[in-house]
């Protein structure tokens, strides 16, 4: 069984990269964010097969079945799909436990494809998102089970429109609008446990990463600040006995 360990790396104060590493206080080492300049290429790396065989048809819904299905399909989106022109862009349904949620091809919004009526406003931002009791206690496991394919799991964290939104804004929107999100949420879910954390800690929830659409040279500096924040600290809690002790799951990808 291997632990999320390969989500860092350490290296010495004397590494010739410091730009991608984020400096441990007190400590002779930083944490390697070897993702940061070249995440689709890492991502691509970890489908380990050449795109054009990977058959991602976007006129169907998309139902995630294990990790490098998830990987292949963001690989799709950030590389071809997103890369289209607004117009050419088609809207891709993504199916969340029971729901069918819409991602937008215009601007990356998420809605439901069958309104709740209780649903007043389905432009929903984070700040207005109501998730249901029990997936808002666990966040974490129920988009880890998601991008692992475990979707009896998911169906049983997943228990409203709002919930399946959340889901796929974190998993899809985010990650195709800033790749290293592909990385990030899962040293998160390592991390925090509740909506209420990601909300909290989440890089592109400090708001206006909407409006550089993937263009990674403008990508606001609150969210690169709040990325390497994160970073320091969720390294520091991994490799605590504290962190050993309070590890919300482990990994069994052979990842």
């Amino acid at each position: 069984m291997r632990e999320k360990r390969f989500l860092y790396e350490t290296f010495t104060q004397n590494s010739e990269d410091d730009n991608s590493t984020a400096k441990m206080p007190d400590q002779p080492f930083g944490v390697h964010t070897s993702w940061e300049r070249r995440p689709t290429q890492q991502i691509k790396t970890i489908v380990g097969r050449n795109i054009e065989d990977l058959n991602i048809d976007i006129s169907a819904p998309i139902r995630i079945s294990d990790f490098f299905h998830y990987a292949s399909v963001i690989y799709y989106f950030v590389g071809f799909w997103w890369k289209q022109e607004k117009h050419e862009r088609q809207d891709v349904t993504i199916l969340v436990g029971d729901y069918s949620v819409r991602l937008q091809g215009s601007n990356l919004y998420c809605c439901p494809v069958k309104k709740d009526p209780r649903d007043q406003d389905i432009n929903l931002n984070y700040a207005r998102l109501k998730l249901s009791k029990k997936n808002a206690k666990n966040f974490s496991e129920t988009i880890w089970n998601y991008i692992k394919g475990n979707h009896d799991k998911v169906e049983s964290y997943v228990l409203t429109p709002q919930d399946a939104i959340a889901v796929c804004a974190v998993l899809f929107s985010e990650v195709i609008r800033y790749p290293d999100m592909f990385f990030h949420n899962i040293l998160l879910m390592q991390c925090y446990k509740s909506w209420n954390e990601f909300c909290d800690y989440h890089p592109m929830v400090t708001g206006g990463s909407w409006k550089y659409q993937n263009n990674e040279e403008q990508v606001p500096e609150k969210v690169v600040k709040r990325k390497q924040e994160n970073l320091v600290f969720c390294a520091k809690k991994i490799m605590s006995s504290e962190g050993k002790r309070s590890t919300l799951f482990h990994v069994t990808s052979p990842v």
